[in-house]
C-alpha cells in the first residue's frame, strides 16, 4: 500500500509535465526542447500506473480474505454459543430471541468484511494526504494549503460525524431487524395456528409495523449516505476550485497546466484518500463496532452450566447384546436432595450441581419444589399426575437443562438420552436421525431391535426409501406418531445408562403403545440394566412399578401406582392393567397384525421382516446414502431475465421514474467534466485574463451545478432503491403468509428467513450502493472514453481491440459470476436452516451428547457457503483485474501515442 501511494503521487507530478510538454510543444513548435523529455514522462506515467494496478487489486484480495477468516470464525463462535445457551428457564436476561441469532449470523458478521477492506485506510490516508500536502504547497504554495485545510477542517470532519451517525443508525436498524426477523420466525413456527385462527392479517400488520419502523430508520441513514456521495463526488471540483481561486485572486499567482492538473490530480487522490477511504474505514471501523458489541453481548449471556457427574462404574455396553432376565444390581444413577428449580431464575448461583440460594426467589415463578427421590439402575420410575404438575419440568432437571436453584444433586452414570414431549426432528433421513452421529454398522441388529421394537416396521414399508426417507424441516413428512417413535427410537439406540421419556405413548394408539413399552422399554432398556424415567399419562401399562405422583412442581408421593392413587385425593384412579402376559391373551382385534406389522414375538422371521425393510447398507457411515431431497432448493439458470429488472423499476415507481433517473445521472457526470474543461481553459489564458469576471463566474456557476446535480441524483437513487426494497418486501410477506401449508412443509424455516434477513438487508443497504456506485462507475468510463476521444482521436487506433476484449471478459464472467452468486445464495440458506434447527433442538442435541455431530454438519454448510462465496469474490478480483488492465493499456497507449504525434509533429495536442 505503501507503493501504490507513492505512485498516485509521482502520477500526478508525471501528467502535469507531460502536460506542460505539450503546451510547449504547441506554443513554440519553432523552439528546440529537450528531446525525450516527453517519453520520460510518459514512461513514469505507464511505470506508476503498472505499481498501482498490480498493488490494488492483490490488496483487495488479501483484506477479503481476511475478512471473511474473521466472518467464518464469528458465524462460528455465534453457533457454538447458541448450542450452549440454556433452552427452558433463565429469566430475560437468558432470553435471546431466535431472530436476533438469525441477524447476528445474516447482517452483523459482514460489517467484518468491510472492515478488513477499508478499515487499513484509517491508517494510510492521513500520512498519504501529508505527504500529498507538502507536494502541493512546493507546486501551487500557500493556496494549496488553503484548499487541503478546508477539505480537512470542513469535509473530513463532517465525514466523521456521518461515520459517528451510521453507526447510531446501524444499531437501531439492527435491533428493530430482531423484532421483525423474530416475529416472522414465531409466524413460521405457528403457521397452523396461525391459519387455524385466521390471524395472517394481524401478523402482517405486525410485521408491516415493524418494517415501517425498521424502514424509517434506514431512509435516515440514507439521507447521510446522500451527503456523503455528494461530498465525494464534488470534493475534488470544489477544493480545485478554491484552490485556483485563492492562488490568483489572494497570492496574485498564474494559473498554468502543469500546475493546474497536478493540483487537480493531486486534490482527486486526497478527496480519494479522504473523503472515500477514510470515510469508508470510519464509518466500517464505527459499524463494525457496533456488530463487535452485539456479538459481544450475545457471547456473554450466561451459558448452560454442564451437570456435575462422578464416574460411573457400569459402562455402556457397545455390543448391543441382550442380557438375560437375572440383573439384580441396583446401582444408584441420580439422587435428589431437596432440589427447588425456578423457571425465571436470572443467575445461577454456581456452575456445578451443588448450589444454594443468594438472593431473594420471591418474585420468581418455582417450577420444582423441594424435590428428593433415588433413582437407581434397571429400574423403571413412572412420573404421573396432572397437567401441568411439573412432570416435564422435573425431566428437564435430571437432563441438566433445568438448573436447581437451591439443593443437592449427585449423578453416578455414563451417558444419558432424552426424548422429549415435543420430538425435534432434524432434516434429513429417518436413519440420520436415529442414529444422531454414532457409526453405524454393517451387521446392526440391534439397529433392527430398536426399529421393531417401536414400531417403525410398518411405517418404514410405507416410505418409498425405506429409512432412507428425507422427513423434511421440524419431520413435516411424518405423522405426530412417526415423529415420537422416530424420537424414541433415537434416545434407545443411543443405549445410555439413563433413559429419560417424556410422554412417548400419547402419540400412539394402544396397539403401538404395547409394543413400544414392552419391547422398547422394557426389554430394550429396563432389562438390560438401565435407568428408565417415563413421565405417561397411560396408566394402564404401570402396574406395580414405582411411580411418582406429582403436583403442583412438588413429589407427593413416592411408591407403587396403588399408594399414588390413594395419595391423590381423588386426581388419579386406577385402571386394569394390561401386563406383559395380558398382551399375549389380547382379543383378537388387538392382536391381529399384517404381515409388515411388528409383533411382541422376537421371533427371526420377525427380525427378518425388519431387515427386508430396510435399505441395503454399506461398510461406511450413515451419510453414505444421499436420495433426492425433495425439499432442496430450486437454482435458476441462465441470464438474469429482462422482467426480473423491469419489475425492480416498477417497484421504484415506474419504468420513467427510472429513466428519469439515469438522465439525471447523464446530467451530474457531464457538468463535472465541463467544469474539469473550463478549468483547463482557465490555466491557458494570460495572468490578466485569468482574473476575468466571466470565466471566473462561468467556473463558480459549474461548481455549483456539480454539487445541486449530484445531491438531486443521490437523494433520488436512493429514495427509489429504498421503495423499491419497501414493496418488495410487503409483497413477500404478503405472499409468505397467505401461501398453503404445503409451501411451510415443503420450505425450512431457515430458508424462509434467509429471504427475511439476508436478502432484505442485501435490498436494503448493499444493492442501493451498489446500484448508485455501477451507475456513477459507468458514466464516469463512458464520459472519460468520450473525453479522450475528442482531445486526441487517433486513440481510436486501439478501442476495437479494447472492446473486443472487454465484451470476451464480461461475456465470461456475467456468466460465472451469475452461476456463483446464484450457489451463494443456495448455500447460504441451509446455513439459517441449520441454525435455526438446532436452536429448536438444543435440549435433544446436548441431551444425547450430539453437540459436535451437529457442529459438524453446520461444519460442513458452512464451508459449501465459503466456497462458494469465496469464489464470487475472487472472480469479482479476476474481472476487476482485467478492466484496469484495459485501462492501463489505454492510458498507456494515449500518452505514448500523444508524446509521438506532439513530437513529430503529425497532429497537434490540445492540453
Amino acid at each position: 500500500m505503501c507503493l501504490a501511494a507513492t505512485a498516485k503521487i509521482v502520477m500526478a507530478v508525471a501528467l502535469g509535465n507531460l502536460i506542460q510538454s505539450f503546451v510547449d510543444q504547441s506554443s513554440s513548435p519553432d523552439t528546440i526542447h529537450p528531446s525525450g523529455r516527453g517519453y520520460l514522462w510518459a514512461a513514469v506515467l505507464v511505470l506508476s500506473n503498472a505499481v498501482i494496478l498490480f498493488e490494488h487489486h492483490h490488496v483487495f484480495m488479501i483484506t477479503w480474505r481476511k475478512g471473511m477468516q474473521l466472518r467464518i470464525g464469528a458465524v462460528g463462535a455465534i453457533f457454538s454459543k447458541s448450542l450452549r445457551l440454556r433452552s427452558v428457564g433463565g429469566g430475560e436476561r437468558n432470553d435471546v430471541p431466535s431472530g436476533q441469532i438469525m441477524n447476528l449470523v445474516s447482517n452483523d458478521v459482514e460489517r467484518f468484511l468491510m472492515t478488513a477492506l477499508f478499515g487499513s485506510y484509517a491508517i494510510w490516508s492521513p500520512l498519504q494526504a501529508v505527504a500529498i500536502l507538502v507536494l502541493g504547497i512546493f507546486i501551487m504554495g500557500p493556496a494549496f494549503a488553503v484548499g487541503v485545510a478546508i477539505l480537512m477542517f470542513g469535509f473530513v470532519p463532517m465525514q466523521f460525524y456521518l461515520s459517528k451517525q451510521f453507526a447510531v443508525l446501524r444499531s437501531k436498524v439492527a435491533s428493530i431487524t430482531d423484532e421483525r426477523v423474530t416475529l416472522v420466525s414465531q409466524a413460521i413456527t405457528g403457521v397452523r395456528v396461525m391459519k387455524m385462527s385466521g390471524w395472517e392479517v394481524q401478523f402482517q400488520e405486525r410485521i408491516a409495523e415493524k418494517r415501517k419502523r425498521e424502514v424509517r430508520q434506514i431512509d435516515k441513514a440514507n439521507r447521510l449516505k446522500c451527503l456523503n456521495e455528494v461530498m465525494f463526488f464534488s470534493t475534488n471540483v470544489v477544493v480545485a476550485i478554491i484552490i485556483f481561486v485563492v492562488h490568483v485572486f489572494v497570492f496574485d499567482g498564474i494559473l498554468t497546466p502543469r500546475s493546474v492538473f497536478t493540483v487537480m490530480t493531486l486534490t482527486n487522490v486526497l478527496q480519494i484518500e479522504l473523503t472515500k477511504h477514510l470515510s469508508l474505514g470510519v464509518m466500517a471501523l464505527s459499524e463494525c463496532w457496533v456488530s463487535i458489541r452485539r456479538i459481544q453481548q450475545f457471547l456473554e449471556v450466561p451459558e448452560l452450566a454442564s451437570p456435575k457427574i462422578e464416574a460411573g462404574s457400569n459402562q455402556p455396553d457397545i455390543s448391543h447384546s441382550l442380557p438375560t432376565d437375572g440383573i439384580t444390581a441396583k446401582e444408584r444413577a441420580i439422587k435428589l436432595a431437596n432440589v427447588t428449580c425456578y423457571w425465571d431464575i436470572n443467575d445461577p448461583a454456581s456452575n456445578s450441581d451443588q448450589l444454594e440460594t443468594s438472593e431473594s426467589t420471591a418474585n420468581n415463578t418455582i417450577a420444582l419444589s423441594n424435590i428428593s427421590v433415588t433413582l437407581d439402575m434397571s429400574e423403571l420410575t413412572c412420573i404421573i399426575g396432572p397437567v401441568g404438575s411439573g412432570k416435564s419440568a422435573l425431566l428437564h432437571l435430571l437432563a441438566g437443562e433445568l438448573l436447581p436453584s437451591s439443593g443437592t444433586v449427585h449423578r453416578s452414570y455414563n451417558s444419558l438420552s432424552y426424548a422429549t414431549q415435543d420430538p425435534w426432528i432434524m432434516n434429513g433421513t429417518i436413519r440420520e436421525n436415529i442414529l444422531m452421529g454414532r457409526p453405524a454398522l454393517q451387521d446392526d441388529s440391534f439397529y433392527d431391535d430398536v426399529v421393531k421394537a417401536c414400531g417403525l416396521v410398518q411405517d418404514f414399508s410405507q416410505f418409498v426409501n425405506g429409512d432412507a426417507t428425507i422427513v423434511g424441516d421440524r419431520g413435516v413428512q411424518c405423522s405426530g406418531g412417526q415423529r415420537a417413535r422416530i424420537g424414541l427410537a433415537r434416545a434407545v439406540y443411543r443405549d445410555a445408562d439413563v433413559l429419560l421419556l417424556d410422554d412417548p405413548l400419547s402419540a400412539v394408539d394402544s396397539r403401538v403403545g404395547r409394543i413400544i413399552f414392552y419391547e422398547a422399554i422394557q426389554k430394550l432398556a429396563v432389562k438390560r440394566g438401565k435407568c428408565v424415567v417415563l413421565a405417561t399419562h397411560q396408566h394402564q401399562f404401570i402396574g406395580e412399578t414405582q411411580c411418582i405422583f406429582m403436583s403442583n412442581g412438588a413429589i407427593k408421593h413416592f411408591g407403587s401406582f396403588s399408594d399414588c392413587v390413594a395419595a391423590s385425593n381423588g386426581k388419579l384412579h386406577l385402571v386394569s392393567h394390561n401386563s406383559d402376559n395380558s398382551q399375549d391373551n389380547s382379543t383378537d382385534e388387538d392382536t391381529t397384525t399384517t404381515k409388515n406389522q411388528p409383533t411382541s414375538d422376537s421371533s427371526p422371521t420377525a427380525t427378518d421382516n425388519v431387515a427386508a425393510l430396510l435399505p441395503q447398507r454399506h461398510d461406511k457411515t450413515e451419510t453414505d446414502a444421499k436420495p433426492n431431497d425433495a425439499q432442496a432448493e430450486t437454482k435458476f439458470t441462465g441470464i438474469v431475465s429482462r422482467k426480473t429488472f423491469i419489475h425492480y423499476a416498477q417497484s421504484m415507481g415506474n419504468i420513467w421514474l427510472a429513466a428519469t433517473l439515469l438522465l439525471v445521472f447523464i446530467l451530474a457526470q457531464a457538468t463535472a467534466l465541463a467544469t474539469m474543461a473550463a478549468i483547463g481553459r482557465w490555466s491557458e489564458f494570460d495572468k490578466t485574463q485569468q482574473k476575468s469576471g466571466i470565466i471566473v463566474v462561468i467556473v463558480l456557476g459549474l461548481g455549483a451545478a456539480v454539487i445541486v446535480l449530484a445531491y438531486v441524483r443521490s437523494v433520488s437513487c436512493f429514495a427509489l432503491t429504498l421503495r423499491a426494497s419497501k414493496r418488495l418486501h410487503n409483497a413477500m410477506t404478503s405472499a409468505v403468509l397467505r401461501a398453503k401449508i404445503v409451501f411451510f412443509d415443503t420450505n425450512p424455516s431457515g430458508r424462509i428467513l434467509n429471504r427475511f434477513s439476508a436478502d432484505v438487508g442485501t435490498n436494503d443497504d448493499l444493492l442501493p450502493q451498489t446500484l448508485y456506485d455501477f451507475t456513477v462507475c459507468s458514466f464516469l468510463v463512458i464520459g472519460s472514453l468520450v473525453t479522450a476521444v475528442t482531445a486526441l482521436p487517433y486513440i481510436l487506433i486501439v478501442l476495437p481491440p479494447l472492446i473486443w476484449y472487454f465484451l470476451r471478459v464480461r461475456r465470461l464472467f456475467v456468466t460465472t459470476s451469475r452461476e456463483l452468486k446464484r450457489f451463494e445464495g443456495l448455500a447460504r440458506s441451509p446455513i439459517f436452516a441449520k441454525l435455526s434447527e438446532s436452536i429448536s433442538g438444543v435440549a435433544t442435541i446436548r441431551s444425547n451428547d450430539a453437540v459436535r455431530y451437529i457442529k459438524e454438519k453446520f461444519e460442513v454448510c458452512h464451508d459449501t457457503h465459503s466456497r462458494a462465496f469465496w469464489s464470487f469474490l475472487a472472480s469479482s478480483r479476476w474481472v476487476g483485474f482485467r478492466m484496469d488492465l484495459l485501462m492501463f493499456i489505454n492510458c498507456s497507449v494515449a500518452s505514448l501515442l500523444a508524446v509521438l504525434f506532439s513530437e513529430q509533429g503529425w497532429f497537434g495536442v490540445d492540453p
